[in-house]
């Protein structure tokens, strides 16, 4: 059975299995490889702790994918949320992403941010096409964001304010 969920102390191990599995990936993320696991690493339990969007996707009580959206940490930019999400390969084409869309800015209201912003390559046209569809619009590009195996990778700039009308 799979199922979204809120982010849980008991799930920070299988939600930093599925990061690494998608960095390993070399695609999707920043990072093709994590720094090494921190127990007291703050990321997970701050969300948890605020009440901060963060979801997870679970398969069997397996973390397969995840959604989270963290204030700026600038006090005057703290309404600002950003968006960091992923699927495991073998957990995509399933409308998972969409779910975990739905359950983060279903949570929006709850939190002082009243923008979700993020940046996805270019090339990813799946995850830009959920994100239109959600209502995310474009409000830039950077250029040669990424190198990787001699490879440029652009990455566009895309914004959600209004949460009132999505689903």
């Amino acid at each position: 059975m799979i199922e979204i969920v809120q982010m849980r102390e008991d799930l920070i191990l299988g939600w930093r299995a599925a990061c690494e599995a998608v960095a390993s990936e070399r695609v999707y993320l920043g990072r093709v490889t994590l720094p090494p696991f921190d127990p007291d690493n703050p990321f997970q339990r701050n969300h948890i702790r605020n009440d901060w969007p963060s979801y997870a996707v679970l398969d069997r009580n397996v973390v397969v994918g995840w959604a989270d959206v963290t204030p700026m940490d600038i006090p005057e930019c703290a309404h600002r949320g950003v968006l960091g999400m992923g699927l495991i390969a073998s957990h995509r084409g399933m409308g998972l992403g969409s779910r975990l869309l739905e359950a983060c800015i279903a949570h929006m209201p709850r939190t002082q941010m009243s923008k979700i912003e993020l940046s996805v390559y270019s090339s990813n046209t799946a995850a830009i096409a959920l994100y239109r569809r959600f209502g995310f619009t474009d409000f830039g590009m950077v250029r040669d964001h990424r190198r990787l195996d001699g490879v440029s990778y652009d990455a566009l700039l895309m914004e959600l304010t209004n949460f009132s009308e999505l689903r």
